[in-house]
């Protein structure tokens, strides 16, 4: 996965822009309150010293005001503490461990299951995590080499030195350094080093190559670096310092376990048709507006994000997919059931791979199309076997 090449051809979540304008709307207001109090201070001081007020009295004046917006501040705090609670909830729940899915089991080698669940049971690393680490890393071990450009070898692609230790002397700035195998495998020399790299076969080795190991070296890191307590991004973060790299791990440890909610529909037929007959209303009198379709104002002019187009379409077929103010792409990846590209039928969501895994959503409407909110173009049809969308699809579909 790469970044977005058109960033005009995507939409980001608005439950994000709603929390942002408040957090916004927070600091104006706290900025316009605090200057009100500090000008009506002034007055008061102003006069006090015009009718001969001690300067006791104007010390107590100051102190008052200075307790007013020293509560205005923290009143501010905390509502935008709120907003960002909400965000870093989302990204540190998740559906991480648990049983496996059917997308999970169709993709990932058997053999490999056990060894990422005996990690997890040892560092308290999801064991899904570890297994989209692992995909995105080296296809499940499948690339004809799995040493990279910059030095990075084996099943996890770790730098030389963070396998045996930064401490070790030698080497260049990324981590690539020429060391023997021989030390590098060494279970005491990566002890001496503070190395990450574990022996988990009880061979005698810490090596990179062995799946084993190395799996086992990479619950060690990742634990190390938060994702045991939750701080689950913070940690594939620090795998790889890309935003890129943590979304794409990230939704394959979405997909690798079951976490979907199941929604009653009443008629899983006429209910698609529905939704696709109802969408097209808005085709050529619509427009995207990023965090729009929240309020009934937006909704009476047409004025849709991907996602809040997708719940109103659902709402008028009869079928509530949640509060509207609170709906993305990623809670709308995980109602319903799972589909594949091949069982796709009108009515189903389609999800594609635009600022970030699962960016934007769309309503397969059959032949390879979908409608959606479109950045340019507002609720359109669109091709998803051709061109910019078939490079976006990631596969993912769901039937509500």
């Amino acid at each position: 996965m790469s970044p977005i090449n058109d960033p005009n051809d995507h939409e980001t979540d608005g439950s994000s822009a709603l929390k942002s304008a408040a957090g916004a709307a927070g600091k104006a207001a706290t900025k316009r309150i605090g200057k009100k109090v500090i000008n009506a201070a002034a007055t008061k001081a102003t006069a006090a010293v015009g009718s001969t007020i001690g300067l006791p009295v104007i010390l107590g004046i100051v102190a008052a005001v200075l307790i007013l917006l020293a509560g205005l501040i923290m009143i501010a705090f905390v509502v935008l503490s709120s907003v960002g609670a909400d965000q870093e909830g989302a990204i540190g729940e998740g559906y991480y461990g648990g049983e496996i899915s059917k997308f999970g089991s169709d993709e990932i080698p058997a053999q490999f299951i056990p060894i990422y669940q005996a990690a997890q049971e040892k560092y308290g690393v999801p064991w899904n995590l570890l297994a989209a680490h692992h995909r995105v890393e080296t296809v499940f071990s499948t690339l004809p080499t799995m040493k990279s450009p910059v030095g990075a070898i084996g099943h996890f692609q770790f730098m030389p030195l963070t396998w045996i230790g930064w401490r070790y002397p030698g080497g260049d700035r990324l981590g690539n350094a020429g060391i023997p195998d021989k030390i590098l495998t060494d279970p005491a020399m990566i002890q001496k080093y503070g190395g990450y790299g574990v022996d988990a076969n009880g061979d005698g080795k810490a090596d990179p190559w062995d799946v084993e190991d190395a799996i086992f070296s990479a619950a060690n890191y990742l634990a190390a670096n938060g994702a045991a307590e939750g701080r689950i991004r913070e940690a594939v973060f620090t795998y790889n310092h890309a935003d890129w790299y943590v979304e794409e791990v990230l939704g394959f440890a979405d997909q690798y376990v079951k976490g979907y909610i199941a929604i009653n529909t009443g008629g899983e037929g006429s209910t698609g048709n529905a939704v696709v007959d109802v969408g097209k209303r808005w085709i050529g009198n619509s427009v995207y507006v990023f965090g729009g379709g929240r309020n009934q104002s937006d909704i009476a002019r047409g004025r849709f994000d991907c996602s809040s187009f997708v719940h109103w379409a659902f709402k008028q077929a009869g079928v509530d997919l949640g509060p509207v103010t609170s709906t993305s792409t990623d809670t709308l990846k995980y109602l319903g059931k799972p589909v594949s590209q091949s069982e796709l039928k009108p009515g189903d969501l389609v999800f594609f791979n635009t600022y970030k895994r699962d960016g934007h959503v769309g309503i397969y409407i059959g032949n390879g199309q979908f409608i959606g909110a479109q950045t340019r173009t507002g609720v359109g049809i669109a091709d998803m076997t051709t061109g910019y969308w078939k490079e976006k699809f990631n596969g993912r579909g769901i039937r509500i």
